[in-house]
């Protein structure tokens, strides 16, 4: 095993540079070719050529072979050079006669030690030995030559054996050490590229030290922005989650629908037993649905993405909404509901939709714990604030359950609080709405006597801190406390933006980003001209549905409004993009089958073919189904040709392959998506007449407007001072949404 650079490394991941006294063969066979060759070239001029030429030619061949042998087994090529120098031996003295050439046997000795290892190099050199006693044991008795021969021999074999361990010990000592430096070397080199790469960013960093510093502030601002995105993953993972459970719920709750509504589309009558079980299927769906709002609303929520569409409304009638809704359970259980609201209470500022889900979440949350007594709603004005609380005759709540009861899915640990339904989100959500309009929500309780929900409502937002115009003032004047506080609401001074926009969507969208700016709609400049000819205003802000009418708008509306800045903008609406796109309608599932025959019906022609595009064939199922079993009034227009395609390429196949009189059409599709399907659709004038429906999980009120572009004037142009000035000012704005 090799690292990189091609050192072996041990098998714990270590470099080893200890070195073996082993070398590739090749030389060896190279050796032996040559060797072969003279001898076999010389042979006629030695002393018995035929032996000489036997033995030239052998070894030729023996090193042509080991070549060979090594290009695929280079262990087997090793052991072969071994065994041919162990054999050359004999078979040199054979030829020559001279007993003194079996010091040659320490040539297969350094052959193994150097090709092999130095173990090989110890067996060889043991089997040699033997070899050469035995002989010199078979020799002629007396024959002392010959004895002295092989006693030569055998010393020069071990003296071999000795060269190569003294040769190998230093050597891996030496290996080690380099092994060790080249470490340290490399270690030292990484560390030197380190540390020239924090110099170069230094230096890099001093170069450029007096522009950042000057961009630091925006800058922060960017991170900040960044850090609190962070912080909402949770809330954008869950939101996410959320979103894909209404596609299985959608599947439940309009098979059930369908059981329960037609059951004859199956073909034969329910048992009452199981026409019982499936309301009580289908009654659990839509609790289950109504969690995951709940679910979207808190993420909405925590996200930031929930603006309060604030204005002067009475309470009461915010209360009578809330109590109307649950009326029938009150009578159902036989509870009785009073509500003691004083006259003459001030309009509070808030927002109605908010505020009357707060007083409903109260309301039903009492009435769902309460089995016998009722509900008491009671109404008090506090200084600058309104007060409201619903107090019941329940079983109450213990200290321990109070402190966690506005915690999201906190139900309660006692038994009378649980397994009641809900989704332990009612709480947290009117906790959350609740501070959004400065207030705030607390809880009276003690077991077994009821629990009492309050909250308190500023009348009014507080006013922004102003200039103090106390240089206006002299020191003679003497202050007068006021005895009495006035009657009539202070209305916070809050920025003046005039909006013309055709489509109205406009204001509602910047109204759920900013509450601190006053928002004027119009659908017309003739009506923001008279707007303004009224009440001034700090800009006009004019919508354009397309990028090319920037310019000409911002002349027209220039032409009209002389004194007022004029900003253009390009903000297509979200909720009608569907029909810009060429749908006539955009559902959101889970569709019952009653919702989808209405849109249907809104189509305004015969429909007798109808084509479904969705990707998830549990949903094409279930539409087909619906499709399958329309209304009583529509029964009599005969049953419908459906045919349906998995993604966005195959439904433009089936639209010209058959023209159908309908499309159901999903948004989130493989490939080609439901926005460019319609795209395409479009461009083909074959296609462009077909009615679209798009039946989707994916909420259009989420989908985030933005504008492709923006022109700004005024009524007498820039100076370069303020040029630059909104010049720096737009870039702060385009810097943080980046």
């Amino acid at each position: 095993m090799t690292n990189k650079e091609g050192f072996p490394m041990r098998s714990s991941g270590e470099l080893s540079l200890e070195p073996e006294l082993r070398t590739s063969p090749q030389p060896a066979a190279i050796v032996l070719i040559l060797l072969g060759f003279l001898l076999a070239q010389s042979a006629e001029f030695l002393p018995r050529s035929t032996i000489a030429l036997t033995i030239g030619l052998t070894t030729l061949a023996a090193g042509l072979a080991i070549w060979l042998i090594n290009q695929r087994w280079p262990a087997v090529a090793r052991w072969t050079v071994v065994a041919v120098a162990a054999l050359l031996t004999p078979a040199l003295v054979a030829w020559l006669g001279q007993p003194s050439l079996l010091t040659l046997l320490a040539l297969p000795v350094g052959a193994a030690a150097v090709l092999v290892s130095l173990r090989a190099a110890y067996a060889t050199a043991g089997v040699a030995t033997g070899l050469l006693l035995l002989w010199g044991a078979l020799a002629l008795p007396g024959d002392g030559s010959v004895l002295l021969d092989v006693a030569v021999a055998v010393g020069v074999i071990w003296a071999t054996v000795a060269t190569a361990f003294g040769i190998r010990r230093p050597t891996a000592q030496w290996g080690r050490w380099l092994g060790d430096y080249y470490l340290r070397t490399q270690n030292a080199a990484e560390e030197v590229r380190s540390r020239r790469a924090e110099v170069e960013q230094a230096l890099a960093d001093l170069e450029h030290a007096n522009r950042q510093l000057a961009l630091a502030n925006e800058r922060m601002a960017v991170l900040r922005a960044i850090a609190e995105e962070a912080q909402k993953s949770k809330t954008e993972f869950v939101a996410r989650v959320s979103h894909e459970f209404r596609t299985p719920l959608n599947m439940i709750i309009g098979l059930v629908d369908l059981l329960v509504e037609t059951p004859e589309v199956y073909g034969e009558a329910l048992p009452t037993a199981l026409f019982e079980d499936l309301k009580i299927v289908h009654r659990n769906c839509e609790h289950l649905s109504s969690m995951v709002s709940d679910v979207l609303d808190l993420s909405q929520v925590e996200a930031g993405r929930v603006a309060l569409h604030q204005e002067r409304v009475h309470l009461p009638e915010l209360i009578d909404g809330a109590v109307a809704v649950v009326r029938s359970l009150l009578e159902r259980k036989g509870l009785a509901l009073g509500v003691d609201v004083p006259p003459g209470l001030p309009a509070i500022y808030c927002d109605p939709t908010r505020i009357r889900q707060v007083v409903l979440n109260l309301v039903s949350n009492a009435v769902r714990f309460t089995e016998r007594g009722g509900i008491a709603i009671r109404v008090t004005q506090e200084s600058d604030a309104i007060q409201v609380s619903v107090a019941d005759t329940g079983p109450g709540i213990t200290p321990e359950d109070a402190l966690r009861i506005f915690e999201p899915f906190c139900q309660g640990t006692r038994g009378p609080w649980r397994d009641r339904g809900g989704s332990g989100l009612g709480l947290t959500i009117s906790k959350q709405f609740i501070e959004l309009h400065g207030g705030r929500i607390w809880l009276e309780s003690q077991p077994g006597q009821g629990a009492t929900f309050t909250f308190s409502l500023p009348i009014s937002p507080p006013l922004a801190p102003m200039a103090h115009p106390g240089r206006w003032l002299s020191e003679d004047w003497k202050w007068v406390e006021r005895t009495s506080r006035p009657k009539t609401p202070a209305a916070p001074f809050r920025p003046r933006v005039v909006i013309c926009d055709e489509t109205g969507e406009l204001a509602p969208a910047l109204g759920r980003c900013s509450e601190q700016v006053e928002l004027v709609t119009t659908t017309s400049l003739g009506a923001a001209t008279e707007d303004l000819r009224q009440c001034p205003a700090h800009v006009l802000l004019v919508n354009s549905l397309s990028p090319d009418r920037l310019w000409p708008l911002a002349a027209e509306a220039r032409a009209v409004v002389q004194d007022t800045p004029i900003v253009v903008c390009c903000v297509p609406p979200s909720v009608d993009r569907a029909r810009a796109a060429g749908a006539l309608d955009y559902l959101v599932r889970p569709v019952t089958r009653g919702r989808l025959w209405e849109a249907i019906r809104s189509v305004g022609r015969p429909v007798q073919r109808v084509l479904v595009i969705d990707d998830e064939e549990d949903v094409r199922q279930l539409l087909v189904r619906m499709l399958a079993a329309p209304p009583q009034s529509d029964a009599a227009s005969g049953a419908l040709e459906i045919t349906v395609a998995a993604d966005g390429v195959a439904g433009l196949a089936a639209m010209r392959a058959a023209r159908p009189d309908l499309v159901l059409l999903d948004v989130v599709l493989p490939g080609l998506d439901g926005w460019q399907v319609l795209a395409q659709k479009q461009r083909d004038p074959a296609l462009r007449d077909i009615p679209v429906l798009m039946v989707t999980a994916q909420d259009r009120a989420e989908q985030k407007m933005r504008s492709e572009a923006m022109l700004a004037t005024a009524g007498r142009g820039l100076s370069l001072p303020q040029l630059l000035q909104a010049t720096l000012g737009n870039s702060a704005v385009l810097l943080s949404t980046a």
